[in-house]
Parts: structure tokens; sequence; C-alpha cells
């Protein structure tokens, strides 16, 4: 299901060479849209990622299962694309993904969640292409959410790999209990 604020945060959200942060106006704006058309009352750990995302940069948000980080860039207008979806183009389609997804801003959803398959290596090999990619050849935002540390992605996908999402993504960890969770009466 996708969730669009995008006529609210269009103007905030393009691509810039040189993001510039935006103001608490903005931020406030998109946290105000987000508790009336959906009923999240965000905690404080969202802001600065709000910010940087509305700023033009990509985010990379990591942290437990459950905390609202799929939730958040799905409010944002992001485009989410699953790993295991990814991965399943194979490396002798993936030329097909790149030529649709040049220029857009995109979110990488749950990194570190996709099975390990072989076709002619591991599916997280696509993935590391897939990130090599956009960060050298393509236009475009890139973003990416996910439960695994930094030393988590670094020791699964490599550190060449975890450095050119710190390339693209500027890193936050969110904090918390799992909002999926049932309720102890």
């Amino acid at each position: 299901m996708a969730i669009d604020l995008t006529g609210a945060i269009k103007m905030a959200t393009t691509f810039k060479e040189e993001p510039t942060l935006v103001g608490d106006e903005r931020v406030e704006k998109v946290i105000t849209l987000m508790a009336r058309r959906f009923g999240y009352r965000p905690s404080e750990q969202v802001i600065e990622p709000i910010r940087a995302y509305l700023s033009g940069f990509g985010v990379l948000l990591s942290g437990e299962a459950g905390l609202g980080k799929t939730f958040l860039m799905k409010c944002l207008g992001a485009r989410l694309y699953g790993v295991d979806g990814i991965a399943d183009y194979g490396l002798r389609s993936i030329s097909n993904w790149y030529e649709w997804t040049d220029g857009n801003h995109l979110c990488i959803d749950d990194l570190g969640a996709e099975g390990i398959v072989s076709e002619y290596g591991a599916k997280d090999d696509v993935l590391k292409i897939v990130i090599a990619h956009r960060s050298e050849r393509q236009e475009g935002r890139t973003s990416i959410t996910t439960n695994l540390s930094s030393a988590q992605i670094s020791d699964r996908y490599g550190d060449r790999t975890l450095s050119r999402i710190l390339g693209m993504c500027k890193p936050f960890t969110f904090t918390g209990t799992n909002m999926r969770a049932p309720t102890q009466a």
C-alpha cells in the first residue's frame, strides 16, 4: 500500500547536488500531516531523518524490527523496493531494473532480509551490484531501511558496500519498542 504525501512535500524532495537542510516549519508540516492522515505520533528520533530526507539526502534507517522505518519512508512518499524483489531480477535481468529506476528516488527496503539463493552467486551479490550501480552510475536519491547495524552490513556485504551506502545515505538508528508487538493487558 503506497502512502502518498507527495503533494505536501514535493518541492522539498527535489533532488539537489548539494542538499540544503530544510527548516523546522517543513518538518513540522510533514509531522502534522502524518498525524492527521495516519494517526501517527512520531517520536523525537524521526525529526532528523525527516529533515535530512526533505533536504534531498538519502537516508539509512536502521534498528530493530517494528520501529517504523518502512512506514516512515512510505509516509515520505519514497518508492520502496523489497530486497527479495530486487534480488529476484538476478544478474541476467538486473539491467532492466536499472533502466526504470535511473533518476528516480527509491528506497531499498529491509536490506539483510533477503534469502541467500544461488544463481551465478548468492542473492546478496545482486544487492551489492545494485548498491554499487546506484552509488557510481545512477542519478536519483537512494535510501535504505534495515534491521542490521553498520557492523552487520559490513560483515554481510563487505566494507566497500557499506562505504558506498554511507556515501549515498545519512545514517540514523531507531531505538524503542516494537510497535507491531501485541501489548500485554
